[in-house]
């Protein structure tokens, strides 16, 4: 198996390339009160303009994702084999527009937001799995699980931005060295 993808990567195409169904199968059961578009997810480490260092949140709502830690186990005696344990930050954060015709239209999008990449999570959390084709080829990669540890509130009142900062774990067992 080819890795292809590092892990932050591999977290924001986990949220991408499922944003779509989870949104529609959130909306049909009447959990969501909008079916939301895929919205702007960034990797921190991005140096292409307007992603990473500063972002316009006028048009879309944001998804930063960066990577907090890393850390390997050697569960074998010959170190043929390692665990490895991976831990994110997830901000999701909505820009409180001038032109909304209420103080709770953010709010709620926020909301519904946070219940669509909690859904992804869930939904994704026992063998989540990319495929990513390159060159004609296929590749797939996985981890053996990902889940959403916490979630504490980032608002900024000065900027009008309201937000969710996520704290996620993904583990990655038994990988050959």
């Amino acid at each position: 198996m080819a890795e292809l993808l590092d892990e932050v990567t591999f977290v924001k195409r986990l949220l991408s390339d499922n944003w779509s169904a989870s949104s529609l199968s959130l909306y049909n059961s009447g959990k969501i009160a909008t079916n939301l578009p895929v919205p702007k997810i960034i990797d921190v480490r991005s140096i292409e303009p307007q992603e990473g260092r500063r972002v316009d949140a006028d048009s879309n709502n944001v998804i930063v994702i960066f990577e907090d830690s890393s850390s390997t186990t050697y569960p074998t005696i010959d170190y043929a084999v390692r665990n490895e344990t991976f831990t994110f930050t997830i901000h999701i954060r909505v820009l409180h527009r001038r032109d909304f015709p209420d103080n709770t239209t953010s709010r709620d999008r926020l909301r519904i937001l946070y219940r669509i990449v909690r859904h992804i999570l869930e939904t994704n959390s026992l063998s989540p799995t990319i495929t990513t084709t390159s060159g004609g080829s296929t590749f797939t990669d996985s981890a053996e699980v990902i889940k959403l540890t916490s979630r504490s509130e980032a608002n900024d009142r000065k900027k009008r931005l309201l937000g969710y900062k996520l704290s996620v774990e993904m583990k990655r067992m038994g990988r050959s060295i």
